[in-house]
């Protein structure tokens, strides 16, 4: 199959067409009454799509790190590759016109100073060379948690108990419930099955809208500066099971201070009174 006009439009007309650029009004006429560019074009556009599939935002920062830099945690470095990022790719910039929103209604972030806006100079990808695109990837990948947010968890109110229970004192105490942006911390203190004056510090961690098992594997910090307390300064780790669930045991009465090591923030929650009542 040959075309009808040789030469009549060139390889370079089809693609701008592809992408939407204005050609000329022969191009669109050419194309409807010939079949052999017609074929060339579906044939150039499946290539389009195969490319799209396999290289879809290869360049792009991680959302995390679009986050941190709509936030201004990151370093002036990284501050300038992703807004040079930004005035090429539409996607990130509508990810960053999208967070913008968000954060315009969270009281949390409201007063949070944050990077204007970057106009966008062109609609297509970004067409730096794949070895640049992976060197500021690199340095996106390497520093993006160095400004780690730190979110201080919130103290839930008490449940309401009925009056026929017993151990009311303890009830007001335990469990304690937390809650940090789309998480729920709840956490039990019991006595150790060893020592009586040793207890165990047990929680239970849900991320709203996901299995259990995303958070196995998150790293929890508890520490304590109580000078009583033996090896004060020391801080003990423990992980987040597959169900959610995390123990400390054989821990000393003090208060303390919990950390949930996520990716994208640190939950804190400080002055945790590690006690039973007698």
């Amino acid at each position: 199959m040959e075309c009808n006009k040789p030469g009549a439009i060139r390889d370079e007309e089809l693609l701008a067409y592809l992408a939407g650029e204005k050609v000329r009004p022969f191009v669109v006429q050419h194309l409807v009454e010939c079949q052999n560019c017609s074929s060339q074009l579906a044939a150039y556009r499946r290539i389009e799509l195969a490319l799209t599939s396999k290289l879809y935002r290869w360049d792009c920062p991680p959302t995390h790190v679009i986050g941190e830099y709509q936030l201004g945690l990151l370093s002036k470095e990284l501050t300038a590759a992703v807004k040079n990022h930004l005035s090429m790719c539409v996607l990130c910039a509508a990810e960053v016109a999208t967070l913008t929103g968000f954060l315009a209604n969270d009281p949390l972030f409201a007063e949070r100073e944050t990077i204007p806006s970057v106009q966008v100079t062109s609609s297509h990808n970004n067409h730096r060379s794949v070895n640049g695109a992976k060197a500021v990837l690199e340095r996106l990948r390497d520093h993006s948690h160095a400004g780690v947010r730190r979110i201080v968890a919130t103290l839930l109110p008490p449940q309401p108990r009925l009056a026929y229970q017993r151990d009311l004192a303890q009830a007001t105490l335990w469990p304690r419930r937390y809650t940090a942006e789309d998480l729920s911390i709840s956490i039990q203190v019991e006595r150790g099955a060893n020592r009586r004056d040793a207890l165990q510090l047990i929680g239970f961690v849900t991320r709203k809208g996901e299995a259990l098992e995303v958070l196995q594997g998150t790293q929890v910090l508890l520490s304590s500066q109580d000078a009583a307390v033996p090896l004060a300064g020391t801080q003990y780790t423990q992980n987040i099971d597959e169900l959610g669930n995390f123990i400390f045991s054989s821990i000393s009465p003090a208060t303390y201070t919990l950390e949930l090591q996520l990716p994208e923030s640190t939950i804190v929650i400080d002055q945790l009174p590690v006690a039973l009542q007698d």
